[in-house]
């Protein structure tokens, strides 16, 4: 369900229409309302035709406290203003759901208010100049007062007061008084409360675009809240001329006056996914929509039992299919008839473009306004991509650090989240939070810490009812001025309500619960005042606690406007804050509350959020361990250590082949207990070892190249252990072997011979390959180290080469054999005479023309 402009609404916010101009006068100031803290003024445009607010310049002043000359703050009115119409300016109280938040409403009952045409007064509340005690009254004894009441202009006043000096009221009928906190007038003129028309549901806007872009928005154009449970309301898809219902959705819940609910398709584009995946968008612009209350239709698209892409012949636009499709303003009734001809001849749809979406979520032709996040609230481009972020690289210098203390631990982690910190403004921290703290069920609001409530992201007004910026490690703790760098962390800022940020103040965070009181507004924390401590609910303990260990290592002190933060196990005192003192409480409690509530998907949210604006992490919710590394001791979580002399003798030199040792009988506990061993190979050539003795007795294996082994021998009491690594390199002793041939080695063609390898000394265990390396292809079998080998065709005498490969299975040694044979000479043929240069070159030319068998 989407937040949409609401029928009253748009009755009491400025119409754009055009119109004509009316007479100054009829615009009056028809109600005032000062309610303790609620402050609101309405305008109305009595003339009985519209006024063209742009033609003039209309402003409403305010002069606070009897100020004369420049007023305290203006509101200039714009837009067109309809006959019978209203403006509502309000202070921004969350009571206010309709109408323009300004501070020229920031008035108290002796504040005086002026409405001026072109700089003539057109009318007022109070007297200009003048400040009285608390309020302006009713002399005549009438209850009537501009503080804590709500005052309505009477039924026949028409024109303002122009006299902006005189007494007030000016006549004793001119202003109707209501109890305090009486707001039902606001938004139409008159003494009256605004009359409501109820509640109206009907089908506002269809889109049919493009693949699988579908959606279908329902509105209440009524102006109070439909009850959906009060009757069956559904939505039902009628495919392909069907009378028989298909997809349907039925409506439940609450629908204020002016909000839609909107249904998609599962596979459309990200731009169409407003409200809810559901199956009745599954049509194609020839499928008709049915709206039922309790089966009776009370509104449609398309044509009952009709197959067709509707179209109208007088608006080429319009089109069932391949356009987004819009309820005409003003309509307040949804067609009853399912049968009936579409669009009819009166078309109630606005046709725009295929896949336009601007409008889904706000009833009406065009397109949704576009809601501020929030106040004051600039845009911000990201520095950094959490999708990209690779823990291993961000914290390379931590992870393979060596450190020989917690403090030397700490101090590298700081410098890693120091490195690529952005300074943010205090405005920008508002934008922030809007992304770290954001209700990932509903993604205008924000999840305040201490309450838990979700609230809208643009109710950040810092008041009761709204949210503000909650410094966790408080700033009077060590950086009060904005310009300080820890002033604007954003690992630190969280959204808080306004009332309960008061409450917590700059308290310590402790155990309270048990002398403390529970903070009314929001159940589950606690404040004590007399101990100074203040206790959050439990599902945020340990967010509390990762973002105060987080500044306790942020900061160490090397930022140029920074103190040292230090995170100390004790309760500050009022003196320590009221000096600015960098400490804050209390370690131990936020070391247990770490473990108490763990890391879950709320604080990786916030961390990725605050590095993709800010540029760095918190450390403690990226590695959750660190915690008990860098503040277990301090915190008393030691976990019992068992202290060993480890004694540990290895040859100098193992090379492969060789029965060694490794002795570590000599390891002892230092309590003098008795041990026993248990070792484990880690890394090498399997060995084998009896794992439960003191000495290891190993025959380190044939290996092709040095070869590292690792063994890890842990040690016990019984209870505790302790472990130490073990390593040593077996070395390569390169295979060398003696080899010699034996066997004619020189061949005419056709002739055999068998070549016999010998190998001098030659160890078990070796295998044999021959094969053939150069020379004419020739016929050979192999029996170990017998080759068998017939001499080919050669066309000229050519040496044949064989090698033979040896092998222990490990490394591998070869040798070759040449074999020669003579190419034979064909019978007849004689070698030619030579015969000057032509014989020498029919010699040369006769082995190309002369063809052998």
């Amino acid at each position: 369900m989407n937040n949409k402009i609401s029928a009253v609404a748009k009755a009491v916010t400025l119409l754009l229409a055009t119109g004509s101009t009316a007479a100054h006068a009829d615009l009056v100031i028809t109600e005032y309302m000062e309610s303790g803290s609620q402050k609101a003024v309405e305008i109305s445009n009595l003339s009985g035709a519209d006024i063209d607010l742009d033609a003039s310049q209309y402003i409403l002043s305010a002069y606070n406290n009897g100020v004369t000359g420049d007023p305290t703050e203006t509101e200039t009115l714009t837009g067109t203003l309809a006959s019978g119409e209203s403006i509502v300016f309000h202070n921004g109280d969350a009571v206010f759901t309709f109408g323009t938040s300004t501070k020229v409403v920031n008035f108290n009952g002796d504040d005086a208010l002026v409405l001026t045409k072109d700089g003539e007064v057109v009318d007022r509340v109070g007297k200009y100049g003048e400040r009285v005690k608390w309020s302006w009254t009713d002399s005549s004894g009438n209850a009537l007062s501009t503080e804590d009441m709500t005052l309505r202009r009477g039924a026949d006043i028409t024109q303002g007061d122009t006299d902006k000096s005189a007494d007030f009221p000016t006549n004793v009928d001119d202003w109707v008084g209501f109890e305090i906190y009486t707001i039902d007038g606001l938004g139409c003129p008159g003494i009256n409360a605004c009359t409501k028309e109820s509640g109206s549901l009907v089908i506002t806007e269809y889109i049919e675009g493009s693949s699988d872009n579908k959606a279908v928005e329902l509105s209440n154009v009524g102006d109070s809240p439909l009850d959906l449970d009060a009757a069956e309301y559904k939505l039902v898809l009628f495919s392909n001329g069907a009378t028989e219902p298909g997809n349907t959705e039925v409506l439940s819940g609450t629908l204020a006056a002016g909000e839609s609910i909107v249904f998609h398709n599962s596979k459309a584009s990200d731009d169409f996914k407003v409200g809810t995946a559901s199956t009745v968008t599954w049509f194609n612009g020839d499928d008709a929509l049915v709206l039922y209350k309790d089966d009776v239709v009370i509104d449609r698209f398309g044509k009952l039992g009709e197959k067709l892409v509707w179209t109208d012949p007088s608006n080429p636009d319009f089109s069932s299919q391949n356009k987004t499709l819009r309820r005409k303003n003003g309509i307040k009734v949804g067609e009853t008839d399912a049968s009936a001809p579409f669009p009819g001849d009166d078309n109630q749809w606005v046709a725009f473009e295929i896949n336009t979406y601007d409008g889904l979520g706000c009833s009406g032709e065009d397109a949704c306004p576009e809601i501020p996040v929030c106040e004051n609230c600039p845009a911000l481009d990201p520095i950094a991509d959490p999708d990209a972020f690779n823990r291993e690289e961000y914290y390379s210098d931590v992870i393979n650090g060596e450190f020989e203390t917690a403090e030397a631990m700490k101090d590298a982690i700081s410098a890693v989240i120091a490195s690529g910190h952005k300074k943010l403004s205090y405005s920008e921290v508002w934008t922030v939070i809007t992304k770290s703290d954001e209700d990932p069920a509903d993604s205008m609001n924000v999840i305040e810490l201490y309450t838990g409530n979700s609230i809208a992201k643009n109710s950040n007004a810092g008041r009761g009812g709204s949210w503000n910026r909650e410094h966790v490690w408080a700033k009077s703790h060590g950086f009060p001025n904005e310009s300080q760098l820890g002033y604007t962390d954003a690992h630190h800022l969280r959204a808080a309500d306004g009332t309960v940020n008061s409450i917590r103040s700059n308290y310590d965070f402790d155990i309270c619960s048990d002398t403390g009181e529970e903070v009314s507004s929001a159940p589950g924390n606690f404040r004590d005042t007399d101990k100074r401590c203040f206790e959050p609910r439990d599902s945020v303990k340990g967010d509390v606690a990762r973002m105060i260990l987080y500044m306790d290592t942020r900061y160490q002190g090397n930022d140029s406007n920074m103190p040292d933060l230090v995170a100390v196990d004790r309760i500050t005192t009022a003196e320590e804050i009221s000096a600015n003192e960098p400490l804050h409480g209390k370690l131990c409690t936020m070391y247990n509350w770490h473990q108490q509530d763990p890391v879950d998907a709320a604080d990786i949210q916030r961390n990725n959020a605050v590095y993709t604006y800010q540029g760095n992490r918190n450390p403690y919710i990226d590695n959750p361990e660190w915690v008990k590394e860098i503040y277990g001791v301090a915190c008393g979580d030691v976990e019992p250590t068992l202290e060993v002399d480890f004694v540990i003798e290895i040859p100098e030199q193992v090379f492969e082949g060789d029965s060694f040792a490794i002795d570590a009988s000599q390891t002892a506990a230092k309590e003098g207990v008795e041990l026993s061993f248990r070792w484990e190979q880690l890394a090498g050539p399997e060995l084998s070892f009896e794992e439960s003795s003191s000495v290891l007795n190993l025959v380190a294996p044939e290996v092709d190249s040095d070869t590292q082994v690792q063994f890890k021998l842990t040690v016990s009491d019984g209870s505790l252990e302790t472990s130490q690594l073990v390593d040593f390199t077996i070395a390569n002793i390169p295979l060398t072997l003696d080899v010699s041939f034996s066997g004619t080695t020189e061949l005419n063609e056709g002739e055999s011979t068998v070549i016999t390898a010998s190998i001098a000394d030659e160890p078990e265990g070796l295998t044999y390959a021959w094969k053939q390396v150069s020379g004419a292809s020739a016929e050979f079998s192999a029996d170990g180290l017998v080759l068998n080998v017939t001499a080919p065709d050669v066309s000229v005498d050519q040496a044949l080469v064989f090698e033979l490969s040896i092998s222990d299975g490990v490394e591998t040694v070869t040798s070759a054999v040449s074999i020669n044979v003579k190419n034979a000479v064909e019978t007849g043929w004689t070698k030619p005479k030579a015969a000057g240069s032509l014989g020498l070159g029919l010699l040369m030319l006769l082995p190309l023309a002369w063809r052998r068998r």
